[in-house]
């Protein structure tokens, strides 16, 4: 076998040339089992591939080229553009209008699917009248295959049609050709074709018999140097796949799962950070609220700690000067042993606990007096008692005494 296996596939059946030199038919399953290993060349009815020109910009990049060929050829096209595939000849000279192949899109996914499914390697997808030897300038290659007709009226050009067609289409075609050669298997076939050609080229025919009944396809099969200037239908989203490609396809799809995931983890560590930053300076701000709040007199903070550590040494005070501490203490006991007294506020400053308590009645300024007569080291003196309806409000300030 050849380094590719040619098949030719009209939608449920494929022939190729098999080893005796012979045409083989079968299922593309009965295909895939001879090709083995080998790349694979599909050549496909012309009836369904549309072979056009169109001027295009200088423009060098492939999918662009597919692109703008798509919408320029929108209006002339029954279909919309949506619903088709177009493919472009590999090298079109900058003077020359580009050569463009246009399938049904639906139908070259199906191919696709079935070339898949089968196993098929599919390298190169083309129009079976593009596997005619290419014409020289002028002339026409014609080939009859059943009651086809194949024109390949150019190095990117042609059509397929039924034999009843053929002579209308041949005699409108512009501009008419100088010679054509015709391929047919059967005398009465290459009459048919010989009696159109006279009359569409009236220089001259040549008429090539083949006797075999599939010679017209085994020549189409067999013509690897027409295959190479045709169009290949395997482009843009149909483009085929290396072996490397197709093997590291599962692989990209494990690398852009843990991608994905890598981006989701950074993403949740940094608003995890920015939630701990926000936090922290929200943490940092209470504190300096609290500080100011302790320590209203300090007015530079350099360092929090040490000069908390300082006035709460401050607010202590030494033994002999008593300090805040059991100024609170006497004040707790005072308050907490009685129902009717109330501790709504206190401040501390320069030696003296001031108080603001509330009272049920006149008789709580008595029960405060005497709750502070009983602590030793303290000393109170109340300063105001209003009354009210509600009960007494007394302002009150307590000092230490040195006993």
């Amino acid at each position: 076998m050849a380094e590719r296996l040619t098949l030719y596939f009209d939608g449920s059946t494929a022939a190729w040339i098999d080893d005796s030199g012979g045409v083989s038919r079968g299922a593309l399953i009965d295909a895939a089992r001879y090709a083995g290993e080998h790349e694979v060349v599909v050549l496909l009815p012309g009836e369904q591939i549309l072979l056009t020109h169109v001027a295009l910009p200088p423009i060098r990049q492939a999918s662009r080229r597919l692109q703008a060929a798509r919408y320029a050829l929108e209006d002339q096209l029954a279909g919309r553009v949506e619903q088709l595939h177009f493919a472009l000849a590999a090298k079109t000279p900058a003077h020359e209008d580009a050569a463009v192949a246009v399938i049904d899109l639906d139908r070259m996914r199906d191919y696709c699917a079935a070339f898949d499914e089968a196993g098929l390697d599919v390298v190169q997808m083309l129009p079976d009248v593009l596997a005619l030897p290419p014409p020289d300038a002028g002339s026409w290659q014609v080939a009859a295959m059943d009651d086809r007709v194949l024109a390949r009226t150019g190095l990117h050009a042609g059509f397929v049609c039924d034999t009843d067609l053929w002579p209308t289409l041949a005699e409108a075609s512009q501009p008419a050709p100088l010679h054509i050669q015709l391929h047919a298997t059967t005398r009465p076939a290459a009459d048919t074709l010989a009696d159109v050609a006279w009359a569409t080229a009236p220089e001259r025919e040549d008429v090539i018999h083949r006797d075999r009944v599939d010679g017209t396809l085994a020549m189409l099969l067999g013509a690897p140097a027409a295959r190479s200037s045709a169009i290949n239908l395997r482009q843009g989203r149909f483009a085929r796949q290396s072996q490397m490609q197709t093997w590291w396809r599962p692989l990209m799809l494990t690398a852009g799962l843990a991608a994905t995931w890598l981006v989701i983890a950074i993403a949740a560590r940094a608003i995890e950070l920015y939630q701990l930053d926000h936090e922290i300076a929200r943490l940092d701000q209470q504190s300096l609220t609290a500080f100011h709040d302790a320590f209203p007199n300090v007015k530079n903070i350099n360092d929090m700690r040490v000069q908390a550590e300082v006035g709460i040494r401050a607010l202590r005070g030494n033994a002999s000067a008593g300090g805040i501490f059991p100024l609170l203490q006497a004040t707790a006991a005072v308050t907490g042993q009685s129902d009717d007294l109330r501790l709504q506020s206190l401040q501390y400053r320069n030696g003296q606990l001031n108080l603001s308590i509330d009272g049920k009645n006149v008789q709580s300024v008595e029960t405060l007096r005497a709750g502070f007569a009983q602590q030793t080291g303290t000393q109170l003196s109340v300063q105001s008692a209003d009354a009210s309806s509600a009960g007494v409000q007394i302002r009150a300030a307590v000092t230490g005494t040195s006993s």
